[in-house]
Formats: C-alpha cells, structure tokens, sequence
C-alpha cells in the first residue's frame, strides 16, 4: 500500500497526519483515482486519432482474375475490312493486378474542428476528475473531523467517569465514618458504573471513526493513526480568497464551447471536400499462370483530384444546427442559475461558519464556567457541606454543558468543511 512519506512519524506503526495529508494521501492511495486517469490517457489518444485523419490513406493490394468464358465486343461492318458485324471475344483468361493506392485529403476543414473537439473533450475529462477528487477530499474531510469529535467525546465522557469516580470514593469514605446511607453509596457505585460504560461506548465510536478514516485513505487498520490537526475556531478562514473556479461552472463551460465547437463542424461539413488520389499498378496478362513471364507484365498508374460536394446533407444539418442552438441557449440559461446557486451557497456557508465559530465559542464558556461551578460544589461536597442529590443536579447541568460544546463543535467542523466546498478551496 502505498504511503504518504512526509507524514509518516518516528515508527512504522504509528502515521502522525494532517487533514491536508490525509487528503493528499487519499488521492495518491485510491485505486479509483488511479482508474480515472485513464479517463485522461482515453481522452489524449483520442486527440492522437483525430490528428491520424490528415495522414494519407496508403493501402496495397492484389486482384486475380481467371475468366472462364471471355466476353465478346461487337466489331461493326466495315471495321478491318469485315463486310458484316460479328462478336469477337478479346482479352486473356488470367488477369492479375497488383497496386498501390494513395488518398490523401487537401480540403477538409471540419477535421481541424474534430481536433478542438478532442481537446475540449480532454478538459472536460480533467475538470471531471477534479470534480471526483474534492468530493473524496470532501469524504476524506468529514472522515477527518468526525475522528476529531470523537475523540472530544471521548474525552468527555473519560472525565465524566473520572467525575462519578471521584463521587463513588467520597461516597464510600463518608460511608465507612458514619455520615451516609447504604442505599445513598449503592446510588454512587451505580453511576460510576453507568459512566464506565458511556465511556466505553464512546471509545469503541472513536475507534470505528479511525477505521472509517482509514478505510477512506486506503491504507491499514493495523495503523495507529494521530490527527495532528486541532478542533479550533479559526476566524481567519472567513478572510481566505475564493479558490479555483467550482468545477460546476466549468464544466458548464466546457459545454458551451463543445456546443460551439459542434455547431462549427455542422457549418463546415456543408462545405466540399477536396482530396488527391495516386494509384501506381503492375498489370499481368495471359492465359495462363506463368507469371515468370516478364514481358507479359506492364505498369500502369494515374493520379487526379476528387471533389466530393455535399448537397442533400446540407438539408439535412439545417435541423442538426438548430439542435444546437437550441441546446445553447438553454446551457447559458444553466450557467446563470448555477452562478446564482453558487453564489448563494457561499454567502449562506460564509455566515453559517460565521455563526457556527460564535456558538462554538459561547458554548465552550458555559462549559467552563460549569466546570467551574463543578469544582466548587464537589469540595462542598467532600466536606459534607453538600448533599449527593444536590451535587448531581450540578452534574446534569455540568453535561448538559458538555453536549452543548459537543454539539456547537459538531456543528463548526460541518461548517467549515462546507464553506472550503463552496469557496472553492478543497
């Protein structure tokens, strides 16, 4: 399996990476990647081909002919002396012939137009394959982050264990001198155990992600990876510059000028074609097969121009031209709407990562600030200054904190992702 080098770490089980290395390493690594690309090399011989079309056509070949019975031509009264017309059968029983034929086109404008074709064709091939490539940047993208947010959960639920772990000891000390109910520690115990469990829900998510992540860079699960990338609000990404132009609108586009180009060749085969033709042939003449026979055989050849002029297609590209009118018009009218969409898609990603960034950031005060909170009533609590009941009330509010961040994280990478997709820039 092939492997990005630059993003490998100290050992060979272990592949530190980035989100950008992720996706470089996806598109070095994909077999349908590598399958597209002969889509291009198709698209590149097909150029070569229409360019072959200028080339002469040379072909050689051989004819041998016995004729059973020799047709007879009609000598007319007086030919030769004849005093009255009869039938005379010339020629010979074997008639061989071996040639050389030339046709080499002189005038034929719609080939120069077959060429543009082809290599608007190649492109539109290209501009398909990039269009593939940011959707598995984009997969490779969410894949990506959604390690991110699995791991945040993670974490969280670690320090909700650690949290009900930490009320289980208090509970059992306070217990053993006297000051609490049996059933009151039971209740601790429980939620402790309740938490072991959440967390091991979460880690075994966390490691379906990393699985999945895998899976899209095609490499092994045997891999230990780490994300280097952190979960950040970078307001900075709001100012970045539009990227390339959306492969939509040029693959649109790209339509347009194969409409054009379509048109022109239908202009142009009304026109006539002009070509030379050669032929250069050794004739043989016998009734027999003795072809050793040098003086039976003689040459002959000839050379000339053909114009072939087109007259009922002309009538019949009349239609074929308003099919493409008809199909331009309704591609710019395509091209507007998908301007406007893509216009739109970009304002409404730019405000919603806007957006998005500012809850992410609310969201992790609160979480702090009930941290916080937390803190302070679990010392009340260790000093018996706080009931267990009252402490979980601050525990309900403390992870309702806590799925509130996870949520606005959640929230910020898809948003992130989406305005990369829409400016452009993936």
């Amino acid at each position: 399996m092939l492997l990005y080098l630059s993003a490998v770490a100290q050992n060979t089980d272990t592949l530190k990476i980035s989100l950008q290395q992720a996706q470089a390493l996806a598109l070095k690594n994909r077999f349908d990647i590598h399958a597209n690309q002969y889509d291009i090399d198709i698209a590149n011989n097909n150029i070569v081909k229409t360019r072959n079309e200028w080339l002469p056509d040379l072909s050689a070949g051989g004819t041998i002919r016995y004729n059973t019975q020799l047709q007879a031509t009609l000598i007319p009264t007086g030919f030769s002396g004849s005093s009255q017309p009869q039938l005379l059968a010339l020629g010979s029983k074997n008639t061989t012939i071996f040639d050389i034929e030339l046709d080499q086109p002189i005038f034929k404008p719609n080939l120069t137009t077959d060429i543009k074709i082809a290599r608007n064709d190649l492109a539109t091939q290209e501009e398909r394959n990039r269009a593939y490539e940011i959707e598995i940047k984009t997969q490779v993208n969410y894949s990506y982050l959604n390690v991110q947010l699995k791991a945040l959960q993670l974490k969280i639920m670690i320090d909700n264990q650690n949290r009900y772990q930490d009320y289980y000891t208090v509970a059992t000390a306070t217990f053993k001198a006297g000051a609490l109910l049996e059933n009151d520690l039971l209740k601790a115990k429980l939620d402790y155990q309740n938490a072991q469990t959440e967390s091991e829900k979460e880690r075994q998510q966390y490691e379906l992600s990393l699985k999945k992540l895998s899976y899209q860079l095609n490499i092994s699960n045997s891999l230990n990876l780490v994300l280097t990338d952190t979960i950040i609000a970078d307001k900075q990404i709001l100012m970045e510059a539009a990227g390339p132009s959306r492969t939509e609108i040029r693959l649109l586009q790209l339509q347009q000028e194969d409409i054009k180009l379509q048109k022109q060749k239908i202009r142009q085969s009304n026109l006539p074609v002009i070509s030379l033709f050669a032929n250069y042939s050794q004739q043989f003449l016998n009734d027999n097969f003795n072809y050793s026979t040098t003086k039976m055989w003689s040459p002959f050849s000839y050379l000339g121009l053909k114009l072939n002029v087109p007259i009922s297609l002309i009538f019949k590209n009349k239609a074929n031209l308003k099919e493409f009118t008809l199909k331009d018009k309704q591609t710019a009218l395509l091209l507007k709407q998908k301007n406007a969409d893509i216009n739109y898609e970009i304002q409404n990603a730019t405000t919603t990562l806007s957006n998005a960034a500012k809850n992410m950031q609310t969201a992790k005060s609160n979480y702090d600030l009930s941290r916080l909170i937390y803190n302070t009533q679990k010392q009340q609590y260790k000093f018996g200054a706080l009931l267990y009941r009252h402490l979980l009330d601050t525990e309900k509010s403390l992870s309702t904190a806590e799925q509130n961040y996870v949520k606005t994280v959640y929230d910020y990478l898809l948003a992130k992702t989406d305005y990369l997709r829409a400016n452009g820039s993936l």
